[in-house]
Protein backbone atom coordinates (compact mmCIF):
# COMPACT_ATOMS: atom_id res chain seq x y z
CA UNK A 1 0.00 0.00 0.00
CA UNK A 2 2.77 2.30 1.00
CA UNK A 3 4.68 1.11 -2.30
CA UNK A 4 1.58 1.93 -4.23
CA UNK A 5 1.27 5.72 -2.89
CA UNK A 6 5.31 6.25 -3.30
CA UNK A 7 5.08 5.17 -6.87
CA UNK A 8 2.23 7.14 -7.61
CA UNK A 9 4.10 10.38 -5.49
CA UNK A 10 6.97 9.84 -7.90
CA UNK A 11 4.96 11.31 -10.51
CA UNK A 12 5.98 14.53 -9.20
CA UNK A 13 9.03 14.51 -10.14
CA UNK A 14 9.08 13.54 -13.63
CA UNK A 15 8.59 16.96 -15.78
CA UNK A 16 4.95 18.03 -16.24
CA UNK A 17 4.66 17.41 -19.97
CA UNK A 18 5.70 13.62 -19.72
CA UNK A 19 1.98 12.70 -19.70
CA UNK A 20 2.80 9.00 -20.51
CA UNK A 21 4.87 8.38 -18.10
CA UNK A 22 3.21 10.32 -14.99
CA UNK A 23 -0.45 8.48 -15.76
CA UNK A 24 1.08 4.78 -16.41
CA UNK A 25 2.56 5.52 -12.94
CA UNK A 26 -0.64 6.51 -11.46
CA UNK A 27 -2.41 3.70 -12.95
CA UNK A 28 0.00 1.26 -11.81
CA UNK A 29 -0.14 2.86 -8.60
CA UNK A 30 -3.88 2.49 -8.65
CA UNK A 31 -3.56 -1.45 -9.78
CA UNK A 32 -0.91 -1.97 -6.51
CA UNK A 33 -3.14 -0.27 -4.24
CA UNK A 34 -6.06 -2.23 -5.31
CA UNK A 35 -4.62 -5.63 -5.53
CA UNK A 36 -2.71 -5.18 -2.10
CA UNK A 37 -6.27 -4.44 -0.96
CA UNK A 38 -7.35 -7.91 -2.15
CA UNK A 39 -3.94 -9.91 -0.81
CA UNK A 40 -4.81 -8.57 2.13
CA UNK A 41 -8.46 -8.61 2.94
CA UNK A 42 -8.13 -12.60 2.08
CA UNK A 43 -5.72 -13.04 4.76
CA UNK A 44 -7.24 -11.52 7.26
CA UNK A 45 -10.49 -12.86 9.30
CA UNK A 46 -13.54 -11.92 8.00
CA UNK A 47 -15.42 -8.66 9.73
CA UNK A 48 -18.38 -6.60 9.01
CA UNK A 49 -16.76 -3.18 10.61
CA UNK A 50 -14.31 -0.97 9.18
CA UNK A 51 -10.77 -1.55 9.81
CA UNK A 52 -7.54 0.34 10.51
CA UNK A 53 -6.23 -1.90 6.73
CA UNK A 54 -9.43 -0.56 5.07
CA UNK A 55 -9.29 3.07 6.27
CA UNK A 56 -5.22 2.99 4.96
CA UNK A 57 -6.41 1.68 1.68
CA UNK A 58 -9.46 4.37 1.64
CA UNK A 59 -6.73 7.24 2.16
CA UNK A 60 -4.19 5.86 -0.21
CA UNK A 61 -6.67 5.53 -2.87
CA UNK A 62 -7.62 8.95 -2.20
CA UNK A 63 -4.19 10.58 -2.46
CA UNK A 64 -3.76 8.53 -5.39
CA UNK A 65 -6.85 9.92 -6.85
CA UNK A 66 -5.24 13.21 -5.55
CA UNK A 67 -1.84 13.02 -7.49
CA UNK A 68 -3.75 12.01 -10.94
CA UNK A 69 -5.62 15.29 -10.60
CA UNK A 70 -2.91 17.27 -9.91
CA UNK A 71 -0.67 15.67 -12.47
CA UNK A 72 -3.59 16.87 -14.97
CA UNK A 73 -3.67 19.98 -13.46
CA UNK A 74 -0.08 20.23 -14.16
CA UNK A 75 -0.53 19.05 -17.61
CA UNK A 76 -3.35 22.19 -18.39
CA UNK A 77 -0.74 24.43 -17.30
CA UNK A 78 1.92 23.00 -19.39
CA UNK A 79 -0.56 23.14 -22.32
CA UNK A 80 -0.68 26.56 -21.78
CA UNK A 81 3.42 26.96 -21.37
CA UNK A 82 2.79 27.78 -17.63
CA UNK A 83 5.81 25.41 -17.16
CA UNK A 84 7.28 27.42 -14.41
CA UNK A 85 3.98 27.72 -12.79
CA UNK A 86 3.54 23.53 -13.42
CA UNK A 87 6.72 22.91 -12.05
CA UNK A 88 6.11 24.95 -8.69
CA UNK A 89 2.56 23.33 -8.60
CA UNK A 90 4.04 19.91 -8.80
CA UNK A 91 7.03 20.64 -6.32
CA UNK A 92 4.21 22.14 -3.78
CA UNK A 93 1.83 19.56 -3.95
CA UNK A 94 4.31 17.21 -3.64
CA UNK A 95 5.60 18.49 0.19
CA UNK A 96 1.79 19.02 1.08
CA UNK A 97 0.73 15.51 0.01
CA UNK A 98 3.34 13.37 1.69
CA UNK A 99 2.87 15.26 4.58
CA UNK A 100 -0.82 14.89 4.67
CA UNK A 101 -0.26 11.22 3.86
CA UNK A 102 2.48 10.51 6.70
CA UNK A 103 0.40 12.53 9.51
CA UNK A 104 -2.78 11.02 8.61
CA UNK A 105 -1.20 7.58 8.86
CA UNK A 106 0.49 8.01 12.01
CA UNK A 107 -3.08 9.46 13.11
CA UNK A 108 -5.25 6.50 12.39
CA UNK A 109 -2.02 4.14 13.36
CA UNK A 110 -2.16 6.03 17.08
CA UNK A 111 -5.60 6.14 17.03
CA UNK A 112 -6.29 2.25 16.70
CA UNK A 113 -3.33 1.61 19.10
CA UNK A 114 -5.49 3.02 21.97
Amino acid sequence: MYVAFLIAYVCFFIHAGSVESRFGLNVGALFAAVGNKYIIDSSLPDTSSFTLVDTLHGITLVFISIVVASTIYSLKLVKEDKIKQANRFDMTAAKFLLLAYIVLNIWFISQANM
